[in-house]
This record gives C-alpha cells, sequence and structure tokens, in this order.
C-alpha cells in the first residue's frame, strides 16, 4: 500500500475510531442517565406512597379524635351524674336509716303494750272469766297483737329498705366514671400529641416529596440532553461512515445469519468524462472500477491488526473471504450471509456471543488499475461492532394474568393472589424474573411519554432505514413538504439524464448492454421516486386533522407504567426485587412445549423498588426473559422483556375480595 493510501486508511480509521469511542461515551452517559432517572422516580414514587399513607393516616386519626372529643362530652356528664348520685345515695342511706331507727322505736312501743295487753287478758281470765270486761279484754289483745305483728314486719321492711338502700354502689360508680373520665383524656391528649406529629410527618413528606419530583424532573431533563447529544453523536458517526467507509453497517443479524449493507464503489472520474467520446462513456471509466468484493468478518479484538495484506492473502478462501459480485451495478449493496457457511480470518466458526467486525474489500478491475496507474485494492474500516446472538421468548401480554385461584385448579391450597402465564420456549435454561412494577400513569403530570426515549439497545442496532421507509414514516407536515421537494428535483434530474441516453440506447448492440442496465436502472430509480412522492402527498393530503381528532391527540396521556422503565433496566433490578418461579410452579407439556407458570404473590412480595405491595394498589406484571448457567453459555442468548405498556394492571389483595368471592 502506497505511503497516501496508507495515511488517507489510517486518518479514516482514526475518526471512525474516535467518533465511535465518543458514541460508547455518550451512550454510557445515556444509560447512566437512565438509571439515574429510574432511582430519582424511585425516590418520588416512594415519597408519594409514604405521602398517601400519612395523608390517610391522618384521616383516620382525625376520625379517631373526634369520636375521643365526644366520648370525653359524653363522660364528663356521666361523671357530673355520677356524683350527684352518690350525693342522693348518701342522703337516702342516712334518711332509711333513721327511718328504721324510728320504726324499731315504735315496734318496740307496741311490742310492750301487746305484752302488757296480754298480761291483763291473763288477770282478767283468772278473776273475772267469761264477764263482759273478760270479753272485751280478749278482743282488744286481738287487735293488739295484730298491731304487734304489723309493727314488727313494718320493722322489718324498714331494716330491709335501709340495708338495700345502703347496698346501693353509687360512690363506686362514681368513682369509675371518674377513672374512666380520666382515661379518656389522656387518650385524647394522645390522640392530640399523635395528630400533630402526623401533621408535622406530613409536612416533611410533602416537603420530601416536593423535593424528590425536582430531583426526578431534573434528572428527566438530563436525561433528554444526555439522548439529543447521543442522537448527535450517533448521527456524525452514521454521516461519517457513509462519506469515509461506503456506508457499512450490519443491517439486520440473528442467531443463524445477518446482513451486510454498504454502498458500492463509484468511479471518482465519472462525472468529470461522461462526455468523453462521443457522449458516450468508455472503458475502463465506467460506473463500477470494481470486479468483486470480499467480505471479512473478524473478531473486534483483532480489527486493529487486519490490514491489506492479510485481506488479499485470504481472497482465495472463499468461506473466509466472502465474495460479492455487483453485475447490476446497484448503488446499495445488500448480502445476507449465514454462519453456518462461513468462518473468520482465524479459520475459526462463528460462535454466538462474540462481537465481531466486518471489513470489505474493493477489488478494482486490472484496467481500471492501469489507467490510474495504481495497482492496490481498497479495504474499508472496520464496521460497528456486532454480535450475534439467539432471541429469548417472553409471554404476550394476553398470557399473563393476576388471579385468585378456583378450587379446582388450587391442589396445593394457594390462598394468595397468583401470577400466571404461558410461552412456547424450547430453551430450558431459562429463568423468568417476574416483577410487580406500580402502576402510576395516573399520577403523573406533564411527563415525557416513555417511547420517547428509545432504550439504548435498541437504539445501537437499529440502522439507518430504507429510504422509501423512512418516506413512509415522516408525520411532520413541514418534514413531507421538504421532502417532496427533494424527491421532486432528483425526479426532474433523473429524468433529464435519462431521456437523452435512451435515445441513444436505441442505436446500440448488444455490446453496450451495461449502459443499458443503466438506463433501466434509472428508470426503476424514478418510478420509485414517484411512488415515494405519491406516498407524502397522500400523507401531506390527510395530515389536517378534524377537530375531534386534535382534541383526542391533544390529551398529553402518560403511558404505563408512568415512570421511564425499559428491558436494560429490568435487566438491572436487584435480586430481592423480582421473583423466579422454579420446581412445580413451572409445568411444561411435553406434546405442545408450552411451559405454563403459577407464581404465588406472597405477603413479603416487593415491587420493582423493593417497596412492599400496598393492598388495594394497582400494579403491572412484568416478565424477563434471561439465560441462566454459566457465562460463557448465557451471553450466546439475549434476554427478552413482556410488553408491560399493553399488560393490563390488576389490583393487589391479601384476601379474596367478596365481589370476586361471588363471581
Amino acid at each position: 500500500m502506497s505511503s497516501y493510501n496508507e495515511n488517507l486508511n489510517a486518518s479514516v480509521v482514526s475518526s471512525l475510531q474516535a467518533q465511535e469511542l465518543k458514541l460508547s461515551n455518550t451512550q454510557a452517559q445515556l444509560n447512566a442517565g437512565m438509571f439515574t432517572l429510574y432511582y430519582a422516580e424511585d425516590a418520588k414514587i416512594t415519597a408519594q406512597e409514604k405521602l398517601k399513607r400519612t395523608e390517610q393516616k391522618y384521616s383516620d386519626q382525625e376520625i379517631i379524635k373526634e369520636e375521643a372529643v365526644g366520648d370525653n362530652n359524653l363522660i364528663n356528664n356521666v361523671v357530673a351524674t355520677a356524683n350527684q348520685e352518690k350525693q342522693f345515695n348518701l342522703q337516702s342511706v342516712s334518711n332509711t336509716a333513721v327511718s328504721a331507727a324510728n320504726v324499731q322505736i315504735a315496734t318496740n312501743a307496741i311490742v310492750n303494750l301487746a305484752s302488757d295487753m296480754g298480761s291483763i287478758v291473763s288477770i282478767l281470765n283468772a278473776a273475772d272469766y267469761g264477764s263482759q270486761i273478760y270479753e272485751q279484754a280478749l278482743a282488744v289483745n286481738k287487735l293488739m297483737n295484730d298491731t304487734a305483728y304489723n309493727a314488727e314486719v313494718t320493722s322489718q321492711l324498714a331494716m330491709e329498705a335501709s340495708s338495700l338502700t345502703a347496698e346501693v354502689t353509687a360512690s363506686t360508680v362514681s368513682d369509675m366514671a371518674t377513672s374512666t373520665a380520666g382515661s379518656i383524656t389522656n387518650l385524647l391528649s394522645i390522640l392530640n400529641s399523635q395528630l400533630e406529629a402526623t401533621s408535622a410527618l406530613q409536612t416533611t413528606e410533602n416537603a420530601n416529596y416536593a423535593s424528590a419530583a425536582t430531583a426526578q424532573k431534573k434528572a428527566e431533563g438530563e436525561l433528554i440532553d444526555a439522548k439529543v447529544d447521543f442522537d448527535a453523536t450517533k448521527s456524525t458517526y452514521l454521516s461519517s461512515i457513509n462519506e469515509l467507509n461506503l456506508n457499512l453497517q450490519i443491517k439486520s443479524k440473528s442467531n443463524i445469519d445477518f446482513t451486510v449493507q454498504f454502498d458500492a464503489y463509484l468511479n471518482p472520474f465519472y462525472n468529470d468524462i461522461e462526455n468523453l467520446v462521443n457522449g458516450i462513456i468508455t472503458y475502463p471509466y465506467n460506473v463500477s472500477p470494481v470486479e468483486n468484493y470480499y467480505i471479512f468478518v473478524v473478531k473486534e479484538s483483532e480489527r486493529t491488526i487486519f490490514s491489506m495484506t492479510i485481506a488479499e492473502g485470504l481472497i482465495n478462501s472463499p468461506n473466509i473471504a466472502i465474495p460479492v459480485n455487483n453485475k447490476k451495478n446497484q448503488a446499495t449493496i445488500e448480502k445476507k450471509i449465514s454462519i453456518t457457511g462461513i468462518k473468520d480470518i482465524n479459520n475459526e466458526a462463528i460462535t454466538l456471543g462474540e462481537n465481531y467486525v466486518v471489513f470489505v474489500l474493493a477489488q478494482f478491475t486490472v484496467d481500471y488499475k492501469k489507467s490510474l496507474n495504481n495497482f492496490e485494492d481498497y479495504l474499508t474500516a472496520s464496521s460497528s461492532p456486532f454480535i450475534l446472538t439467539t432471541q429469548l421468548k417472553s409471554p404476550n401480554p394476553e398470557a399473563i394474568k393476576v388471579v385468585f385461584l378456583d378450587e379446582k385448579e388450587n391442589s396445593n391450597n394457594i390462598t394468595s393472589q397468583v401470577l400466571q402465564f404461558d410461552l412456547n420456549e424450547k430453551n430450558n435454561t431459562v429463568e423468568y424474573r417476574c416483577m410487580f412494577i406500580p402502576d402510576n400513569s395516573a399520577f403523573v403530570n406533564g411527563m415525557f411519554k416513555t417511547q420517547d426515549l428509545q432504550s439504548i439497545e435498541e437504539q445501537f442496532v437499529k440502522e439507518v432505514s430504507e429510504e422509501i421507509e423512512k418516506y413512509k414514516a415522516v408525520d411532520d407536515e413541514s418534514e413531507i413538504n421538504n421532502l417532496l421537494e427533494i424527491l421532486k428535483e432528483e425526479l426532474e434530474k433523473l429524468t433529464t439524464e435519462n431521456t437523452p441516453k435512451a435515445a441513444a440506447d436505441s442505436t446500440k448492440n448488444d455490446a453496450d448492454a451495461d449502459t443499458e442496465n443503466d438506463a433501466v436502472q434509472n428508470t426503476s430509480l424514478i418510478e420509485e421516486i414517484k411512488t415515494n412522492i405519491s406516498t407524502l402527498e397522500s400523507k401531506l393530503k390527510s395530515s389536517t386533522p378534524s377537530d375531534s381528532s386534535v382534541e383526542t391527540n391533544s390529551s398529553n396521556k402518560t403511558p404505563k407504567p408512568g415512570f421511564f422503565f425499559n428491558k436494560l433496566i429490568a435487566e438491572n433490578v436487584t435480586d430481592g426485587n423480582y421473583t423466579v418461579p422454579t420446581g412445580d410452579q413451572i409445568k411444561i407439556d411435553s406434546k405442545t412445549n408450552i411451559k405454563s407458570v403459577t407464581l404465588p404473590i406472597l405477603e413479603n412480595t416487593t415491587d420493582n423498588f423493593g417497596n412492599p405491595l400496598i393492598e388495594g394498589n394497582e400494579y403491572i406484571p412484568v416478565v424477563l426473559s434471561v439465560a441462566s448457567g454459566p457465562k460463557k453459555v448465557a451471553v450466546q442468548f439475549s434476554s427478552s422483556i413482556s410488553d408491560f405498556v399493553n399488560t393490563d394492571t390488576f389490583r393487589y389483595h391479601t384476601i379474596k375480595p367478596i365481589t370476586e368471592k361471588n363471581n
């Protein structure tokens, strides 16, 4: 390689490596911004939940205090009544005691009188029996005996009344009422203190929530800045690849193949000598001076040592130097490569989980080399690193549900809610990390939509789409108009260039097949541009929304879960904040190979932030499929996360609600 080509290649490689390093740095900053925002939202959500619990606690304590105030008013009345009753009871005891004593004195007098009357009757019985006075004395004696008996009964009743009155525990009731009043007063004092403490806590947590919300908004802004920086760096990097490295990219990849895309190497002198001989392009000054292209797969760790000399030495190994023929003179070349039929430059099989890059060697035609008096070929710089993995499967949103098991399905007598899902996955070295993320979308106002920030892994993998797809994806009216202008200019230019060529082509013989192919290619490109113009004009026509659509689109509805969450974050959730089903919680149908998972939600289950699940709150079940086992095996797989945005939420309950029981 000449010193000029060496310096040029070194400059290209150095420029691309510097931009790739900057892209890696901005990618790291974007990742850090995502995690910063995630933890800031964690702090905000936790503060919000604490504030809600404190507000509920304050509300409950207010109700209890109102009850205590009412009870305190009642007990004061009871104490006053009990004290009054105590005084009346003491007076009653004294009065009944005096009355009983007086009755007893009267009874004693009557008894004495009755005794004397008995003596008189005895004397008359002995001295004057049967006389009139005897009969009168006998009648009086009988009356006196009855009177004495009644007096004794009255005395007995008076003493019993005095005894029963003395037994009334009015003083005890008064003491108990006074004691109860003291307890209620103390309770009211404690409730007042608790209410004041809760009020102070509510004020503190309000301040904490405001501070957390401010920090979250700051992290949100920093993440948006990081994304803008990343997008700008990536755009610059892709532009440099396009201008300096034949736009060499890995278009798509799977666990069995990948597609390499690059632009054809064009003759730098084509436009200057287009009309060199009677307006006809003469060999070797054609559009493509390249005889063959070769693609080389190189381990990322060895890309700095791969050179033109090594590439030229491997050209005769078709499983290492993958030939690409561009006979149709396509502007953009794509080559789908199966990993089963190729090897890297070390003659080793392509393995999953290994970082690779590709190089493209453009082998010029001999005549073109002679025309330049330079017999060197062209080797691109390396592509961006890529890795081939097997994509794991995650359950579909409609296959995920949280329920209380019916009796016929509940052989293990599970009393809590369970997470159930099924999927068709043949790989058994997979763990399913089940998370329950809080649905806060209803409590978040004005936050950017989650889909506005593509996850970094999606951005890094996604390559520049084809032009037609770009045009179909455009929604902004001004951008549509700009693209229409560009396309119309391209159409006019191609139509002008194609017309004289088509006329000249009619006079050519079969030896001018290459030129005819160019005309056909230009005609095809014209038709494609016309199609694009038609697509854009239709989109522009339908871009003026009706009043109802404007009203619908104006709502800034935050998507679930209301905070920033994606696969990258899910992969870094700490062990204690997710649950992995094991043992008989996973059942595999031997015929269909479908895995059915039933995972109980226990009382110690937490959400993705590590907070205990709150009774009555709504959560979104998320399943992350991750390869388990040794790292050497795990790197061959890429994880997959369920579509949590479209997964139904569930309301957490420790006990099945009555409404559900009735159903």
